[in-house]
């Protein structure tokens, strides 16, 4: 009798973590939102509905990661500096918004408040095509070699895509 007990705590040691583990991986939400549009509105309204989401998340205390993945002209929400590039600088990166914040100001707070559970990529090619330097880029932004491609990686790894109009 001891041997089989032996045997069955051996065996739910063994399988529960793997059970465990592979749980709180289908537990996790992942999202990849692809911006790719010059508007700022629209800009305000992916970061609108990445706020209520994570704080939905943050209140149920369900475990998510949201991408966002900048190319094209919406690469200018992601970039410090535009001297000598193909973007100008706009005065609604920093103004604008319900709190009056600008994109820029709620880009990097939302990055910041979830910390690694929200990561922004820029597009390489988008920053070759409009001479746009790594320098150029915030600080708080990864650099990924072809931004389409990252959200194609990313869908094939069970993120749900999001793109608003």
């Amino acid at each position: 009798m001891k041997l089989i007990n032996l045997l069955f705590m051996t065996l739910i040691m063994t399988v529960f973590p793997l059970i465990a583990s592979e749980k709180a991986d289908n537990d996790t939400v992942k999202v990849v939102y692809q911006c790719d549009f010059p508007e700022a509105d629209r800009v305000h309204l992916m970061l609108n509905t990445i706020k209520n989401a994570t704080e939905y998340y943050d209140k149920n205390f369900i475990d998510y990661e949201i991408d966002i993945v900048a190319l094209g002209p919406c690469l200018q929400y992601v970039m410090k500096d535009f001297k000598n590039t193909g973007f100008e600088e706009k005065p609604y990166i920093t103004k604008g918004g319900p709190t009056g914040a600008g994109t820029k100001s709620r880009l990097k707070g939302l990055q910041l408040s979830g910390g690694d559970k929200i990561k922004i990529y820029a597009c390489k090619n988008t920053m070759d095509n409009n001479h746009v330097s790594e320098k150029q880029i915030e600080d708080f932004v990864s650099i990924t070699p072809a931004g389409i491609v990252k959200i194609i990686d990313l869908e094939r790894h069970g993120y749900a895509y999001i793109k608003i109009k």
